[in-house]
Protein backbone atom coordinates (compact mmCIF):
# COMPACT_ATOMS: atom_id res chain seq x y z
CA UNK A 1 0.00 0.00 0.00
CA UNK A 2 2.80 2.24 1.33
CA UNK A 3 4.61 1.53 -2.55
CA UNK A 4 1.16 2.56 -4.35
CA UNK A 5 0.56 6.12 -2.46
CA UNK A 6 4.32 5.89 -3.13
CA UNK A 7 3.49 5.74 -6.92
CA UNK A 8 0.52 7.93 -7.06
CA UNK A 9 2.46 11.11 -5.69
CA UNK A 10 5.16 10.92 -7.76
CA UNK A 11 2.82 10.46 -10.86
CA UNK A 12 0.75 12.96 -10.34
CA UNK A 13 2.42 15.98 -7.95
CA UNK A 14 6.58 14.54 -8.54
CA UNK A 15 6.91 18.21 -10.17
CA UNK A 16 5.19 21.72 -10.85
CA UNK A 17 3.81 20.69 -14.26
CA UNK A 18 2.65 17.15 -13.29
CA UNK A 19 0.64 19.24 -9.83
CA UNK A 20 -0.92 21.55 -12.43
CA UNK A 21 -2.11 19.19 -14.93
CA UNK A 22 -3.78 17.03 -12.10
CA UNK A 23 -5.55 20.07 -10.60
CA UNK A 24 -6.61 20.82 -13.63
CA UNK A 25 -7.89 17.13 -14.76
CA UNK A 26 -9.42 17.24 -10.93
CA UNK A 27 -11.48 20.38 -11.75
CA UNK A 28 -12.44 19.68 -15.49
CA UNK A 29 -13.53 15.41 -14.06
CA UNK A 30 -15.60 17.80 -11.24
CA UNK A 31 -17.31 20.00 -13.27
CA UNK A 32 -18.36 17.40 -15.91
CA UNK A 33 -19.39 15.05 -13.54
CA UNK A 34 -21.48 17.89 -11.81
CA UNK A 35 -23.40 18.63 -15.51
CA UNK A 36 -23.68 14.80 -16.14
CA UNK A 37 -25.35 13.72 -12.23
CA UNK A 38 -27.52 17.01 -12.36
CA UNK A 39 -28.77 16.44 -15.84
CA UNK A 40 -29.26 12.85 -15.03
CA UNK A 41 -31.79 13.74 -12.07
CA UNK A 42 -33.55 17.12 -13.21
CA UNK A 43 -34.29 15.58 -17.04
CA UNK A 44 -37.41 14.38 -17.85
CA UNK A 45 -37.44 10.66 -18.66
CA UNK A 46 -40.72 10.10 -19.03
CA UNK A 47 -40.68 10.57 -22.75
CA UNK A 48 -37.91 7.39 -23.02
CA UNK A 49 -40.00 5.40 -20.35
CA UNK A 50 -43.12 5.56 -22.51
CA UNK A 51 -41.34 4.87 -25.47
CA UNK A 52 -39.59 2.13 -24.81
CA UNK A 53 -41.32 -0.23 -27.28
CA UNK A 54 -40.60 1.79 -30.34
CA UNK A 55 -36.93 2.69 -29.17
CA UNK A 56 -36.12 -1.44 -29.48
CA UNK A 57 -38.37 -2.95 -32.05
CA UNK A 58 -40.34 0.14 -33.57
CA UNK A 59 -43.64 -0.07 -35.37
CA UNK A 60 -43.48 -4.13 -35.26
CA UNK A 61 -47.36 -5.12 -34.44
CA UNK A 62 -48.01 -6.28 -30.26
CA UNK A 63 -49.27 -9.35 -32.17
CA UNK A 64 -45.75 -10.24 -33.50
CA UNK A 65 -43.77 -9.01 -30.56
CA UNK A 66 -42.89 -12.27 -29.34
CA UNK A 67 -40.76 -13.01 -32.13
CA UNK A 68 -38.23 -10.64 -30.94
CA UNK A 69 -37.66 -12.61 -27.90
CA UNK A 70 -36.23 -15.57 -29.38
CA UNK A 71 -33.78 -13.97 -31.49
CA UNK A 72 -32.43 -12.00 -27.96
CA UNK A 73 -32.22 -15.46 -26.44
CA UNK A 74 -30.33 -17.22 -29.01
CA UNK A 75 -28.29 -14.06 -29.58
CA UNK A 76 -27.35 -13.84 -26.05
CA UNK A 77 -26.16 -17.82 -25.65
CA UNK A 78 -24.17 -17.57 -28.65
CA UNK A 79 -22.46 -14.20 -27.16
CA UNK A 80 -22.14 -15.36 -23.99
CA UNK A 81 -20.51 -18.64 -25.40
CA UNK A 82 -18.63 -17.64 -27.55
CA UNK A 83 -16.55 -15.02 -24.83
CA UNK A 84 -16.11 -17.73 -22.30
CA UNK A 85 -14.35 -20.08 -25.25
CA UNK A 86 -12.81 -17.75 -27.35
CA UNK A 87 -12.19 -15.05 -25.15
CA UNK A 88 -11.28 -16.13 -21.88
CA UNK A 89 -12.83 -13.07 -20.01
CA UNK A 90 -11.56 -11.86 -16.08
CA UNK A 91 -13.84 -11.00 -13.44
CA UNK A 92 -13.56 -7.21 -15.01
CA UNK A 93 -14.92 -8.03 -18.21
CA UNK A 94 -17.43 -9.81 -16.92
CA UNK A 95 -17.96 -6.98 -14.65
CA UNK A 96 -18.52 -4.71 -17.32
CA UNK A 97 -20.29 -6.79 -18.76
CA UNK A 98 -23.15 -7.08 -16.57
CA UNK A 99 -22.99 -3.82 -15.20
CA UNK A 100 -24.12 -3.07 -19.17
CA UNK A 101 -27.05 -5.81 -19.56
CA UNK A 102 -28.22 -4.20 -16.14
CA UNK A 103 -28.31 -0.88 -17.10
CA UNK A 104 -30.11 -1.54 -20.91
CA UNK A 105 -32.67 -3.70 -18.33
CA UNK A 106 -33.64 -0.87 -16.19
CA UNK A 107 -34.18 1.01 -18.86
CA UNK A 108 -36.21 -1.31 -21.36
CA UNK A 109 -38.12 -3.49 -18.32
CA UNK A 110 -41.70 -2.88 -17.96
CA UNK A 111 -44.21 -4.83 -15.92
CA UNK A 112 -45.07 -6.85 -19.04
CA UNK A 113 -41.44 -7.98 -20.17
CA UNK A 114 -40.15 -8.59 -16.64
CA UNK A 115 -40.57 -12.23 -17.35
CA UNK A 116 -38.97 -12.27 -20.76
CA UNK A 117 -35.97 -10.18 -19.68
CA UNK A 118 -35.18 -12.38 -16.49
CA UNK A 119 -35.17 -15.27 -19.14
CA UNK A 120 -32.90 -13.71 -21.23
CA UNK A 121 -30.43 -12.90 -17.89
CA UNK A 122 -30.75 -16.86 -16.90
CA UNK A 123 -29.84 -17.53 -20.41
CA UNK A 124 -26.69 -15.91 -19.95
CA UNK A 125 -25.74 -16.84 -16.74
CA UNK A 126 -26.47 -20.82 -18.09
CA UNK A 127 -24.18 -20.32 -21.64
CA UNK A 128 -21.47 -18.97 -18.93
CA UNK A 129 -21.76 -21.95 -16.85
CA UNK A 130 -22.29 -24.51 -19.45
CA UNK A 131 -19.58 -23.37 -21.59
CA UNK A 132 -17.43 -22.89 -18.55
CA UNK A 133 -17.94 -26.63 -17.94
CA UNK A 134 -17.54 -27.43 -21.54
CA UNK A 135 -13.80 -25.94 -21.75
CA UNK A 136 -12.63 -28.38 -19.53
CA UNK A 137 -12.56 -30.61 -21.46
CA UNK A 138 -10.21 -30.31 -24.66
CA UNK A 139 -12.11 -32.98 -27.36
CA UNK A 140 -15.49 -31.66 -25.70
CA UNK A 141 -14.49 -28.03 -25.92
CA UNK A 142 -13.41 -28.74 -30.00
CA UNK A 143 -16.95 -29.88 -31.06
CA UNK A 144 -18.31 -27.04 -28.88
CA UNK A 145 -16.00 -24.51 -31.54
CA UNK A 146 -17.16 -26.25 -34.16
CA UNK A 147 -20.99 -25.75 -33.18
CA UNK A 148 -20.63 -21.85 -31.86
CA UNK A 149 -19.50 -21.56 -35.35
CA UNK A 150 -21.77 -23.25 -37.33
CA UNK A 151 -24.63 -21.06 -35.39
CA UNK A 152 -23.46 -18.06 -35.97
CA UNK A 153 -23.00 -18.81 -39.88
CA UNK A 154 -26.93 -19.61 -39.45
CA UNK A 155 -27.55 -16.98 -37.27
CA UNK A 156 -28.90 -14.56 -40.08
CA UNK A 157 -31.00 -17.46 -41.94
CA UNK A 158 -33.18 -18.03 -38.10
CA UNK A 159 -33.36 -14.12 -37.28
CA UNK A 160 -35.46 -13.95 -41.03
CA UNK A 161 -37.09 -17.37 -40.16
CA UNK A 162 -38.42 -16.10 -36.94
CA UNK A 163 -39.39 -13.11 -38.77
CA UNK A 164 -41.05 -14.16 -41.54
CA UNK A 165 -42.31 -17.56 -41.52
CA UNK A 166 -45.95 -18.15 -40.22
CA UNK A 167 -47.40 -14.77 -41.77
CA UNK A 168 -45.21 -12.63 -39.76
CA UNK A 169 -44.28 -8.40 -40.21
CA UNK A 170 -43.62 -6.92 -43.41
CA UNK A 171 -39.76 -5.91 -43.10
CA UNK A 172 -41.26 -2.23 -43.54
CA UNK A 173 -42.70 -2.30 -40.05
CA UNK A 174 -39.09 -3.81 -38.55
CA UNK A 175 -37.72 -0.83 -37.01
CA UNK A 176 -35.86 0.39 -33.37
CA UNK A 177 -32.65 -1.04 -32.25
CA UNK A 178 -33.55 -4.28 -33.82
CA UNK A 179 -33.45 -2.90 -37.17
CA UNK A 180 -30.33 -1.49 -36.68
CA UNK A 181 -28.42 -4.48 -35.22
CA UNK A 182 -30.19 -6.56 -38.51
CA UNK A 183 -28.59 -3.85 -40.97
CA UNK A 184 -25.39 -4.04 -39.34
CA UNK A 185 -25.39 -7.55 -39.05
CA UNK A 186 -26.11 -8.17 -43.03
CA UNK A 187 -24.02 -5.55 -43.67
CA UNK A 188 -20.61 -6.75 -42.16
CA UNK A 189 -21.90 -10.62 -42.80
CA UNK A 190 -22.28 -10.07 -46.53
CA UNK A 191 -19.61 -7.03 -47.09
CA UNK A 192 -16.73 -9.07 -45.43
CA UNK A 193 -16.52 -12.30 -47.68
CA UNK A 194 -17.48 -9.91 -50.13
CA UNK A 195 -14.36 -7.20 -49.39
CA UNK A 196 -11.74 -10.22 -49.54
CA UNK A 197 -12.95 -11.18 -52.73
CA UNK A 198 -12.33 -7.79 -54.45
CA UNK A 199 -8.86 -6.96 -52.14
CA UNK A 200 -7.73 -10.01 -53.72
CA UNK A 201 -9.07 -9.81 -57.32
CA UNK A 202 -7.42 -5.78 -56.88
CA UNK A 203 -4.27 -7.70 -56.37
CA UNK A 204 -4.46 -9.98 -58.79
CA UNK A 205 -1.96 -9.86 -62.10
CA UNK A 206 -5.02 -10.42 -64.25
CA UNK A 207 -6.25 -7.05 -65.68
CA UNK A 208 -9.63 -8.12 -66.36
CA UNK A 209 -10.28 -8.97 -62.81
CA UNK A 210 -8.03 -6.15 -61.28
CA UNK A 211 -9.94 -3.23 -63.88
CA UNK A 212 -13.28 -4.56 -62.27
CA UNK A 213 -12.41 -4.68 -59.10
CA UNK A 214 -10.60 -1.28 -58.96
CA UNK A 215 -13.39 0.45 -60.99
CA UNK A 216 -16.50 -1.29 -58.61
CA UNK A 217 -14.21 -0.26 -54.98
CA UNK A 218 -13.30 3.29 -56.31
CA UNK A 219 -16.30 3.70 -57.22
CA UNK A 220 -18.49 3.38 -54.54
CA UNK A 221 -15.99 4.77 -52.31
CA UNK A 222 -16.19 7.52 -53.95
CA UNK A 223 -20.02 8.78 -53.13
CA UNK A 224 -21.18 9.25 -49.93
CA UNK A 225 -23.57 6.84 -48.36
CA UNK A 226 -26.37 8.49 -48.23
CA UNK A 227 -26.16 9.17 -52.03
CA UNK A 228 -26.05 5.58 -52.44
CA UNK A 229 -29.23 5.19 -49.91
CA UNK A 230 -31.64 7.51 -52.05
CA UNK A 231 -30.18 5.69 -55.54
CA UNK A 232 -31.60 2.90 -53.59
CA UNK A 233 -34.82 4.61 -53.15
CA UNK A 234 -35.28 5.30 -56.34
CA UNK A 235 -33.09 4.20 -59.08
CA UNK A 236 -31.94 0.29 -57.70
CA UNK A 237 -35.41 -0.77 -58.86
CA UNK A 238 -34.87 -0.09 -62.60
CA UNK A 239 -31.87 -1.68 -62.67
CA UNK A 240 -33.01 -5.19 -60.90
CA UNK A 241 -34.91 -7.88 -63.44
CA UNK A 242 -38.31 -7.89 -63.51
CA UNK A 243 -39.50 -11.62 -62.77
CA UNK A 244 -40.51 -13.14 -59.58
CA UNK A 245 -41.18 -9.11 -58.83
CA UNK A 246 -37.39 -8.79 -58.02
CA UNK A 247 -37.44 -5.13 -58.79
CA UNK A 248 -40.28 -4.62 -56.19
CA UNK A 249 -38.52 -5.94 -53.70
CA UNK A 250 -38.99 -4.03 -49.79
CA UNK A 251 -36.86 -1.02 -49.12
CA UNK A 252 -35.66 -2.92 -46.43
CA UNK A 253 -33.69 -5.27 -48.68
CA UNK A 254 -32.24 -2.20 -50.94
CA UNK A 255 -30.73 -0.74 -48.10
CA UNK A 256 -29.13 -4.25 -46.93
CA UNK A 257 -27.75 -4.14 -50.74
CA UNK A 258 -26.59 -0.96 -50.63
CA UNK A 259 -25.27 -1.63 -46.88
CA UNK A 260 -23.21 -4.39 -47.81
CA UNK A 261 -21.58 -3.10 -50.96
CA UNK A 262 -20.44 -0.03 -49.28
CA UNK A 263 -18.52 -2.02 -46.62
CA UNK A 264 -17.22 -4.72 -49.33
CA UNK A 265 -16.15 -1.85 -50.94
CA UNK A 266 -13.97 0.10 -47.76
CA UNK A 267 -13.39 -3.62 -46.06
CA UNK A 268 -11.56 -4.52 -49.72
CA UNK A 269 -9.05 -1.43 -49.24
CA UNK A 270 -8.49 -2.46 -45.32
CA UNK A 271 -7.61 -6.27 -46.81
CA UNK A 272 -6.03 -4.82 -49.72
CA UNK A 273 -3.74 -3.13 -47.24
CA UNK A 274 -2.86 -6.06 -45.74
CA UNK A 275 -2.33 -8.33 -48.32
CA UNK A 276 0.44 -5.48 -49.29
CA UNK A 277 2.14 -6.07 -46.17
CA UNK A 278 3.01 -10.18 -46.60
CA UNK A 279 6.81 -10.27 -47.41
CA UNK A 280 7.35 -11.61 -50.85
CA UNK A 281 9.50 -14.18 -48.48
CA UNK A 282 5.80 -16.14 -47.57
CA UNK A 283 4.67 -15.70 -51.08
CA UNK A 284 8.00 -17.53 -52.21
CA UNK A 285 7.66 -20.16 -49.76
CA UNK A 286 4.46 -21.14 -50.67
CA UNK A 287 4.98 -21.83 -54.14
CA UNK A 288 7.98 -23.56 -53.08
CA UNK A 289 5.73 -26.13 -51.29
CA UNK A 290 3.94 -26.50 -55.00
CA UNK A 291 0.52 -24.97 -53.35
CA UNK A 292 -1.98 -24.05 -55.76
CA UNK A 293 -3.16 -20.29 -55.63
CA UNK A 294 -6.50 -21.39 -53.81
CA UNK A 295 -4.91 -22.84 -51.20
CA UNK A 296 -1.35 -20.14 -51.21
CA UNK A 297 -4.47 -17.48 -50.34
CA UNK A 298 -5.93 -19.63 -47.60
CA UNK A 299 -3.26 -20.97 -45.94
CA UNK A 300 -0.63 -18.76 -46.55
CA UNK A 301 -1.39 -15.19 -47.37
CA UNK A 302 -4.97 -14.38 -45.96
CA UNK A 303 -5.22 -15.55 -42.45
CA UNK A 304 -1.48 -12.95 -42.09
CA UNK A 305 -3.15 -10.20 -44.24
CA UNK A 306 -6.67 -10.53 -41.75
CA UNK A 307 -4.11 -10.94 -38.92
CA UNK A 308 -2.25 -7.48 -39.27
CA UNK A 309 -5.85 -5.35 -40.37
CA UNK A 310 -7.72 -6.59 -37.37
CA UNK A 311 -8.46 -3.16 -35.72
CA UNK A 312 -8.91 -1.17 -38.76
CA UNK A 313 -11.17 -4.11 -39.67
CA UNK A 314 -13.03 -3.36 -36.31
CA UNK A 315 -13.08 0.16 -36.87
CA UNK A 316 -14.79 -0.19 -40.27
CA UNK A 317 -17.42 -2.66 -38.72
CA UNK A 318 -17.75 0.40 -36.15
CA UNK A 319 -18.26 2.59 -38.39
CA UNK A 320 -20.83 0.52 -40.72
CA UNK A 321 -22.99 -0.15 -37.75
CA UNK A 322 -23.23 3.87 -37.09
CA UNK A 323 -24.00 4.27 -40.19
CA UNK A 324 -27.16 2.44 -40.77
CA UNK A 325 -28.64 5.05 -38.82
CA UNK A 326 -28.70 6.95 -42.41
CA UNK A 327 -31.16 4.60 -42.90
CA UNK A 328 -34.04 6.78 -41.88
CA UNK A 329 -33.84 8.88 -45.68
CA UNK A 330 -35.54 5.65 -46.95
CA UNK A 331 -38.30 6.32 -44.43
CA UNK A 332 -37.34 3.50 -42.14
CA UNK A 333 -37.92 3.84 -38.38
CA UNK A 334 -34.51 2.96 -37.08
CA UNK A 335 -33.33 3.83 -33.77
CA UNK A 336 -32.14 6.95 -34.41
CA UNK A 337 -35.21 8.06 -36.59
CA UNK A 338 -37.21 7.22 -33.94
CA UNK A 339 -35.64 8.75 -31.13
CA UNK A 340 -36.23 11.79 -33.15
CA UNK A 341 -39.47 11.49 -33.50
CA UNK A 342 -41.28 10.55 -30.37
CA UNK A 343 -41.03 13.67 -28.48
CA UNK A 344 -43.04 15.03 -31.44
CA UNK A 345 -45.71 12.58 -31.62
CA UNK A 346 -47.08 13.38 -27.87
CA UNK A 347 -47.46 17.34 -27.05
CA UNK A 348 -46.55 16.58 -23.18
CA UNK A 349 -43.39 15.45 -24.89
CA UNK A 350 -42.03 18.66 -26.74
CA UNK A 351 -39.10 19.76 -26.40
CA UNK A 352 -37.59 16.85 -24.64
CA UNK A 353 -35.58 15.19 -27.93
CA UNK A 354 -32.39 15.50 -25.67
CA UNK A 355 -33.59 12.78 -23.47
CA UNK A 356 -34.42 10.86 -26.39
CA UNK A 357 -31.09 10.93 -27.84
CA UNK A 358 -29.11 10.49 -25.46
CA UNK A 359 -30.67 6.85 -24.70
CA UNK A 360 -29.97 6.34 -28.52
CA UNK A 361 -26.55 7.32 -27.99
CA UNK A 362 -26.00 4.83 -25.03
CA UNK A 363 -27.19 2.29 -26.93
CA UNK A 364 -24.91 2.93 -30.28
CA UNK A 365 -22.33 3.20 -27.77
CA UNK A 366 -22.51 0.46 -26.25
CA UNK A 367 -22.21 -1.37 -29.23
CA UNK A 368 -19.44 0.52 -30.55
CA UNK A 369 -17.64 -0.49 -26.81
CA UNK A 370 -18.40 -3.95 -27.40
CA UNK A 371 -16.78 -4.02 -30.73
CA UNK A 372 -13.66 -2.18 -29.61
CA UNK A 373 -12.97 -4.63 -26.74
CA UNK A 374 -13.74 -7.36 -28.79
CA UNK A 375 -10.73 -5.99 -31.30
CA UNK A 376 -8.61 -5.75 -28.32
CA UNK A 377 -8.74 -9.17 -27.30
CA UNK A 378 -8.62 -10.45 -30.61
CA UNK A 379 -5.43 -8.40 -30.97
CA UNK A 380 -4.21 -9.80 -27.32
CA UNK A 381 -4.72 -13.50 -28.28
CA UNK A 382 -2.59 -13.24 -31.86
CA UNK A 383 0.02 -11.19 -29.95
CA UNK A 384 -0.57 -8.45 -32.64
CA UNK A 385 1.90 -5.68 -31.67
CA UNK A 386 4.12 -7.82 -29.18
CA UNK A 387 7.51 -8.75 -30.80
Amino acid sequence: MQNFFKWGFETFFGSIFNTLITLLSLIIIFFFINGLLGFISTSEWEVVKVNRRLLLIGRMPPEHEYRVWPILWIASYLIIASIKTWGSPSYKDLLYIALGITIVCIIFTTSSTYIWVLTSILICVFSYATTAFITKSTTVNNTNKKILITFWILLLPIIFAILLVGDGPKPTLWGGFLLNIILACIAIGFGFPLGVLFAIGRASNLPAIKIVCTIYIETIRGAPLVAWLLLAWFVLPKFLPAFWGINEVSVVVRAMIILSAFTSAYTAEVIRGGLQSIPKGQIEAADSLNLGYVNKMLLIILPQAIRVVIPALISTFIGVFKDTSLVFILALTDLLQVGRIIPEQDPEFFGRQLEALCVVAFLFWIISIALSNLSKKVEKSLGIGIR
